[in-house]
């Protein structure tokens, strides 16, 4: 069994965090917000939007800030496009706003996954929308464009510098630490500067995909859980790691 009072550290943005600190109580532990990056709309982005929208033969949402950031602005469009995200979890949350299916990868939960869809195989000739933030990864970009498919960006939120409590980090060692993208890890490690490097090289962290494992073990973390890609799996596999570590 795990012992109650885990104090589990959430480095998500604070409107993000929500829903997993809930869970994480309903466990019986004590999640904290320690939000390493903000989000910022972009104003103009999301006035282009709904044209954008109008004209695309599919949408893609890569992100869920995507898709909260960007639906609120498509909720009253007609949309006769096909919907696409890159995880099972951004899907189902796609799917109750707006009430369609989504196409997604069910074995995996970023782009590479998805662009190995069959459905994917023959896009030329369509035309792409993908939504996401300022500076995300070309992959999806690129190889759709290589397929025949034209593609066009809606870039609708820039990531900043969060402002965490690192009190939180400089008193009793948390149990753990949530970090769900590279760019998470990476601010965090940069914004502790390196007087706080090595607590966070100690830390265990619970991430939602390998590529982040990579990313902090390079900056030097070495113990990681990897779970899938939604809240659930993440305290899941949070409470498999103190069971098996008292």
């Amino acid at each position: 069994m795990t012992q109650p009072g885990h104090r589990i550290l959430v480095a998500r943005p604070a409107a993000q965090s929500g829903r997993l600190l809930q869970i994480l109580a309903d466990e019986g532990w004590q999640g904290l917000p320690f939000p390493v990056m903000d989000i910022q709309p972009q104003a103009d982005a999301l006035a282009r939007l709904p044209q954008q929208a109008a004209a695309a033969d599919c949408l893609c949402f890569v992100s869920p800030t995507a898709i909260d950031t960007a639906w609120p602005h498509l909720q009253d469009l007609p949309l006769s496009a096909r919907l696409a995200c890159v995880g099972q979890a951004s899907a189902r949350r796609l799917a109750k706003l707006s009430g369609q299916d989504v196409l997604y990868p069910p074995d995996g939960s970023d782009s590479a996954a998805l662009l190995a869809l069959p459905q994917l195989a023959k896009v030329a000739g369509q035309r792409w929308l993908i939504v996401r933030g300022c500076g995300g990864r070309a992959l999806l970009t690129d190889t759709l464009r290589a397929r025949g498919a034209s593609v066009e960006l809606a870039e609708i939120y820039r990531r900043l510098d969060g402002t965490p409590d690192w009190s939180l980090l400089d008193g009793p060692r948390p149990d753990a630490m949530v970090l769900t993208s590279s760019e998470m890890a990476e601010q965090l490690f940069r914004l502790a500067g390196p007087a706080r490097a090595g607590t966070l090289q100690c830390l265990l962290y619970c991430v939602p995909h390998p590529r982040i494992a990579e990313r902090l073990q390079a900056l030097g973390a070495t113990r990681i859980v990897t779970t899938r890609a939604d809240d659930e799996a993440l305290v899941a596999g949070l409470r498999e790691w103190f069971c098996r570590h008292p």
